[in-house]
């Protein structure tokens, strides 16, 4: 199971957008800068990402060239466990996790890789089968 987050793109990524919204527009840089009130200078920077465009300012641009701020943000998706966690929990809540499970889930949140992470439960559970027998 992974869920969606909104993040905000690079300065670099916005920049290219903001290009590509502007041109599919047939906008030149002057008419922006004087749309969102800066100059064609600034435009150009913004759109190589050199510059940092502070979030009111992108809210300007989505406005001047008829786009959601949305179109500068992207969806990150993060993993979650995929079983319920009542199999890793004896206890089952989220409340008892000690400070070595939550690091462990941390990590496993790191590992983008949907095979090592399913590769990693089966030898987790393997091995907590194994020490369960010996017992």
């Amino acid at each position: 199971m992974t869920l969606e987050r909104s993040v905000i793109k690079s300065n670099k990524q916005i920049g290219i957008e903001i290009k590509r919204i502007r041109e599919a527009h047939g906008m030149s840089q002057m008419e922006l800068a004087e749309e969102v009130g800066v100059s064609f200078q600034q435009i150009q920077k913004y759109e190589k990402g050199i510059n940092r465009i502070s979030v009111e300012r992108i809210q300007q641009i989505a406005k001047a060239l008829g786009t959601s701020v949305d179109t500068f943000f992207e969806k990150e998706r993060v993993p979650m466990v995929s079983e319920p966690l009542d199999e890793y929990s004896s206890r089952g809540t989220w409340m008892d996790v000690s400070h070595e499970e939550g690091k462990l889930l941390q990590l496993f949140r790191k590992i983008d890789n949907e095979k090592i992470r399913r590769g990693l439960l089966q030898h987790l559970k393997g091995l907590a089968e194994l020490l369960e027998k010996k017992g």
